[in-house]
C-alpha cells in the first residue's frame, strides 16, 4: 500500500469518526431538549447528504429524532432541558 493510499485511508476513518461523534451529540442534545428536534433533524439531513453511506448511517439517528418528537407531542421547537 502506498503512502497516499495510507493516507487517503486514515482521512476516510478520521472523517467517519467524526461523523458518528456528531450524530452521537446530535441525538444526545435533542433527547435532553439542549436543543429542538427541528434543529437535531436539520443538522442530520445535513450530515446525509454528503453521500449514501452518510445517509444510511444517519437513518439511526432520524429515527430517534422523530420518536423524540413523537413523545414531545409533534412540538419540534420544544427545548425542555435548555
Amino acid at each position: 500500500m502506498s503512502n497516499a493510499e495510507m493516507t487517503e485511508n486514515e482521512h476516510q476513518r478520521r472523517a467517519l469518526a467524526v461523523e458518528g461523534a456528531l450524530m452521537l451529540l446530535i441525538d444526545g442534545l435533542a433527547s435532553r431538549g439542549t436543543i429542538s428536534v427541528d434543529e437535531a433533524e436539520d443538522m442530520l439531513r445535513v450530515l446525509a447528504s454528503s453521500s449514501e453511506g452518510s445517509s444510511a448511517r444517519a437513518s439511526s439517528s432520524l429515527r430517534v429524532v422523530s420518536q423524540i418528537r413523537r413523545l414531545r407531542r409533534g412540538d419540534g421547537m420544544a427545548t425542555p432541558g435548555a
